[in-house]
């Protein structure tokens, strides 16, 4: 009997309750949820573990939400982001566009529907297994 691999997702947020409704969504609907609540954790985790896909919380404490995803690329190439934030007229900068991240990887809290996070998951890991 063979196992099917099941998606590593990490959220990183420092907003507790965020991380637990996402974490509890998410490993409901099958996906092996880590998370981090600062950024350093994170790029510890990200050096050790090969995530599939990140939730990145754009305005963290230590460093910025971009900066974390640029230092998570250079270490993972493949690691796909989900941008998640309270700030509806976020943009994606021209040097995240670089890294191949587009307005659709953005998603503004409070997302309404957890459809949503399967639905851009999918995507994004469907994308990442045939780069």
């Amino acid at each position: 009997m063979s196992m099917i691999p099941t998606n590593k997702i990490l959220i990183i947020d420092d907003e507790e309750m965020m991380r637990l409704i996402l974490r509890k969504y998410l490993s409901m609907v099958g996906y092996d949820v880590h998370e981090a609540s600062t950024t350093k954790t994170a790029l510890d985790l990200i050096k050790k573990i090969n995530f599939d896909i990140a939730i990145v919380d754009i305005h963290m404490p230590q460093m910025s939400g971009e900066e974390l995803i640029i230092q998570a690329k250079t270490i993972d190439p493949k690691i796909q982001f989900i941008i998640h934030t309270g700030t509806p007229e976020y943009a994606v900068s021209e040097q995240l566009k670089s890294l191949g991240i587009v307005q659709a990887n953005v998603l503004v809290k409070p997302v309404e529907d957890m459809y949503t996070f399967q639905t851009t998951i999918q995507r994004l890991i469907d994308r990442r297994h045939h780069a």
